[in-house]
């Protein structure tokens, strides 16, 4: 079934999972070309190429990358097949065949602490252009078993120019202001790692696309991690670039552990505001951190100079089977990967009713005029049908008598629905009742000079 936009609608999360996870993910490579159907089949994605061996302030893509062989033996006996997990060898291995002792082979055999049976994914050498070795990841239990004498290791590659693929979906709304949803497809068969954040992403535009209107522009970016975001977002022309205003990135979302949220690198930015006001409504208690502090991904990239574009990451991170072979479509949860997409068309809904208001007249309005009919009942002993107690309506009484000062053309929505302990939709419905009545007007909200915004953020 498609939406009115022509777009598949939204299926279960893990189903989603399951048809994304089976590919070879590389920065460049077979299984990234190979899930270009299977994306196009639930987005209408465009896909951006760039070049191997094109560099950029010091990143490089790589050719693709296919390890034929990968051999350790000892006296001609097969110790270990690098080719029979497609985590056994580590990320652009180099080719290697000689004769070495135990020390020496231990130096390029890599395993996780965590479980002595699981096969690491080593992932280093991408991100690290200048370093070039080979490598094995074995089980922990195969390492501590190995013995001493000499090793045969024959590791053979075939390489060939290619392109990193960037995968773009650009869903317009009635404004060119535009969220950005990322995640990243470099990380072979790891599905909390982040096929579960490509799902997320993925079904949060097909909902979006189903409503009959939007007043935001959002935007999808499925790419390999850092190096990609780098050439896409150079290559965005300047007047799509300026309408870039908030990212959100998906990393690790589909587990069992509480969703957690990192901050933008000011930690005061509007989707700074929609996300904490919506984790507030949404889980009362959760766990924040500033820029950088509970999971590092493309956020660098996007708040680099230049682009600075404000961007605060989900995650459920840390997880049991981080970086190994044990990340498996299995271990996700599909309550998990729905409650995140549901935080994230929160966070998306929050931003659309984010805006600030700027009075049009100057004085105190009797707000039951039936002209505007912008009062709010307070509890009085002598009106048995309004509120029945001081409590009662006592946060919307307060916002009804403060709002005028507020409606200064600097404090958000978000904000002041902070202050007053209320729902930003309720909020916005009723901001929208004093521009219909022209007692005020919609102005973007300028966040460095909110009176209210340290406040709010406390």
């Amino acid at each position: 079934m498609l939406t009115q936009a022509g777009i598949k609608v939204a299926t279960p999360l893990c189903d989603l999972v399951r048809r994304l996870y089976p590919f070879n993910y590389a920065l460049v490579g077979e299984g990234n070309d190979a899930s270009i159907p299977v994306m196009r089949a639930e987005l209408p994605f465009k896909v951006h190429e760039f070049s191997s061996g094109a560099e950029l302030n010091g990143w490089r893509i790589p050719e693709a990358h296919k390890v034929v062989k990968a051999e350790i033996r000892k006296d001609g006996r097969l110790v270990y097949d690098g080719r029979v997990s497609p985590l056994g060898t580590i990320m652009l291995t180099e080719p290697f065949q000689g004769t070495i002792d135990l020390s020496e082979l231990k130096q390029h055999l890599h395993y996780s602490d965590g479980d002595p049976d699981a096969v690491v994914f080593h992932c280093v050498q991408p991100y690290r252009p200048g370093q070039k070795t080979w490598g094995f990841c074995i089980p922990r239990r195969l390492f501590d078993s190995l013995s001493e004498g000499k090793y045969e290791v024959d590791i053979k590659v075939n390489r060939h120019p290619s392109t990193l693929k960037v995968f773009d979906y650009v869903l317009p709304g009635a404004e060119p202001e535009t969220v950005v949803l990322q995640a990243h497809n470099c990380h072979p068969f790891q599905a909390n790692d982040d096929i579960s954040g490509i799902a997320v992403g993925i079904s949060v535009l097909q909902r979006l696309a189903s409503r009959p209107a939007r007043r935001l522009t959002y935007r999808l970016i499925i790419c390999p991690e850092l190096t990609g975001t780098v050439f896409w977002l150079d290559s965005v022309v300047a007047n799509e670039l300026s309408n870039l205003r908030h990212a959100i990135i998906l990393p690790a979302v589909g587990n069992d552990s509480d969703l957690k949220l990192q901050e933008s690198f000011t930690g005061r930015a509007a989707i700074d505001r929609a996300a904490r006001h919506v984790f507030r409504h949404r889980y009362r208690t959760f766990v924040s951190g500033p820029f950088r502090t509970i999971y590092g991904n493309d956020e660098t990239v996007f708040e680099a100079p230049g682009f600075e574009i404000p961007t605060i990451s989900l995650t459920r991170y840390p997880f049991a089977a981080y970086h190994t072979d044990r990340d498996t479509p299995e271990q996700l949860s599909e309550q998990a990967l729905e409650d995140t997409a549901r935080c994230v068309l929160d966070i998306c809904d929050t931003l659309e009713h984010d805006y600030a208001l700027e009075t049009t007249h100057s004085g105190l309005y009797c707000l039951s005029d039936p002209r505007y009919s912008l009062y709010k009942p307070v509890w009085d002993p002598s009106n048995r049908a309004g509120p029945k107690s001081r409590e009662e309506g006592r946060h919307w009484n307060l916002l009804m008598t403060c709002l005028p000062r507020l409606m200064d053309g600097r404090t958000s929505l978000v904000e002041i629905a902070d202050r007053f302990e209320l729902p930003i939709a309720e909020v916005a419905a009723y901001a929208k009742k004093w521009v219909d009545v022209g007692l005020a007007k919609r102005v973007i909200a300028d966040q460095r000079a909110s009176p209210i915004s340290n406040a709010a953020k406390s």
